[in-house]
């Protein structure tokens, strides 16, 4: 499970609406492992020129500052966030591929401009399929 503010998750809706109809990214900090407890949200840049529609990248060195800040208030990297742009909030071949294990994965479905639905991803085992994680907003 995976619980998130309310003023936090319209960071993130706002967020995939403003870049559409390219996807957002932006990285999860909080505390704990199993239940998490989402403290902050920081949205990143998508440094994928080639393909932003379809596809994020994090600069290694903003997602490095990103964590260091993260760690210096206490708090761990729990996930990323990123959008679909038209397409369904579930993830992708290209996500399960580069995803990390333990990591939670909010994808934003964004439909022509809007915010279409939004669900919470992870895996555990390197092999694994995702599973989808309780979110719960509030």
């Amino acid at each position: 499970m995976i619980r998130i503010n309310k003023a936090l998750y319209n960071e993130m809706l706002a967020h995939a609406v403003e870049t559409y109809p390219h996807e957002c990214c932006g990285v999860i900090l909080g505390k704990g492992s199993v239940e998490k407890e989402v403290v902050k949200v920081r949205a990143a840049t998508n440094i994928n020129e080639d393909r932003a529609a379809d596809r994020y990248s994090i600069d290694p060195k903003e997602l490095y500052d990103i964590d260091k800040e993260a760690r210096g208030e206490g708090l761990d990297i729990l996930g990323f966030y990123h959008s679909h742009p038209d397409h369904p909030s579930k993830p992708s071949a290209t996500d399960r591929e580069w995803g990390q294990a333990c990591y939670s994965y909010i994808i934003i479905s964004v439909m022509g401009g809007e915010v279409d639905s939004v669900r919470s991803w992870c895996f555990e085992g390197f092999d694994d399929p995702f599973s989808e994680e309780e979110l719960v907003v509030g």
